[in-house]
């Protein structure tokens, strides 16, 4: 009986025999047909049937022979299938040189222009004008292109060495150089804010580290160092979700939190006529600028940072006390160490 020539096989045997059949049409037609037509065949129907997650039979077929003969299975890992790929199989789309640099910063551009939302690995690749499969050869998820699009960008902002004198200017600069890097990129905050996950990024983490350096030396034990170092980056990624929020409500609106104010004036005070709030009635213009996101981080920023210099004072004063007295640690060990 005649093999078809595309899509899949006539049931005409077992599972087990058009497994075999599939993989020598596929292995054939990678081996002798270079001509972009024939790329476009072995791609079409490799998509069809292998990388569309279990709705051809053929991936089905391939994988349970493949399970039972211990064979590598075409199809069972599309990440490892695209690298042996070459880098464009579709017509019409560029054979560009790619790396992991290139679709990060694509990634990047993407964000900064639509918000992180937008980027999947498809837009991506549709930016790039290349196969999205080609992109896999060099980022082998999303996940991993999230962890390197912060990484990247805070690699572009790294904290100076060894910085200005003094734990407080410090950590000052620390957190004004990240609040910075949020306004540029809003929509990282979203990637590394309301997460006990955060992304893998030796660059973030640099910033952590930095922190606890500026710290050491203070008679802090270091899980108080860990605790100041993620408070200080906890609050700067709150803060910063409004930037990100604002930026996603000004593409979507065409107005700035002003305007979108200003066309609210009404329906805010019928509300405040009917509702009993004596306080947030008083609410006006200065009270609203007040309560922009770069007045709240400069707020809640020196208020911090005179929290951590009330638990270093604190610190200090246990330490100089003589051993035994209410101030210092007594025989028992108890004192700021054990915090």
């Amino acid at each position: 009986m005649r093999l078809a020539v595309r899509g899949r096989p006539p049931r005409y045997c077992s599972r087990a025999c058009r497994a075999r059949a599939y993989r020598l049409r596929v292995a054939d037609r990678s081996a002798t047909d270079t001509r972009a037509g024939g790329r476009a065949d072995v791609q079409a129907e490799g998509r069809a049937d292998v990388h569309t997650g279990g709705r051809a039979e053929g991936q089905a077929e391939v994988q349970a022979e493949g399970r039972a003969e211990g064979q590598a299975v075409p199809g069972a890992d599309p990440v490892a299938d695209a690298r042996r790929m070459p880098e464009s199989t579709e017509p019409g789309l560029s054979e560009r040189p790619l790396d992991q640099p290139l679709i990060v910063r694509t990634a990047i551009e993407l964000a900064d222009r639509d918000g992180v939302a937008a980027v999947s690995m498809r837009r991506v690749a549709t930016e790039l004008g290349v196969g999205v499969m080609s992109l896999y050869r060099y980022v082998a998820s999303r996940e991993e292109l999230n962890d390197l699009m912060v990484d990247t960008v805070f690699g572009e902002r790294p904290l100076p060495e060894p910085g200005p004198d003094g734990w407080r200017a410090k950590l000052e600069l620390s957190a004004r150089e990240e609040w910075a890097l949020y306004r540029d990129h809003p929509w990282v905050s979203h990637l590394v804010a309301v997460t006990t996950r955060p992304p893998i990024a030796p660059s973030l983490m640099a910033y952590t580290d930095w922190r606890m350096r500026a710290l050491d030396g203070h008679r802090l034990d270091f899980a108080t160092m860990v605790q100041i170092a993620i408070m200080i980056g906890t609050y700067l990624q709150s803060a910063a979700m409004p930037l990100a929020h604002e930026a996603q409500a000004a593409r979507a609106t065409r107005n700035t939190r002003q305007q979108w104010a200003d066309a609210r004036q009404d329906a805010l005070h019928r509300t405040l006529r009917t509702a009993h709030l004596p306080m947030v009635s008083e609410f006006g213009t200065e009270a609203f600028q007040a309560s922009e996101p770069e007045n709240i981080f400069e707020f809640g920023l020196h208020r911090m940072l005179d929290g951590v210099a009330t638990l270093l004072d604190a610190a200090k004063a246990a330490g100089d006390a003589p051993a035994g007295s209410p101030a210092g640690p007594s025989d028992g060990g108890s004192g700021i160490d054990e915090i």
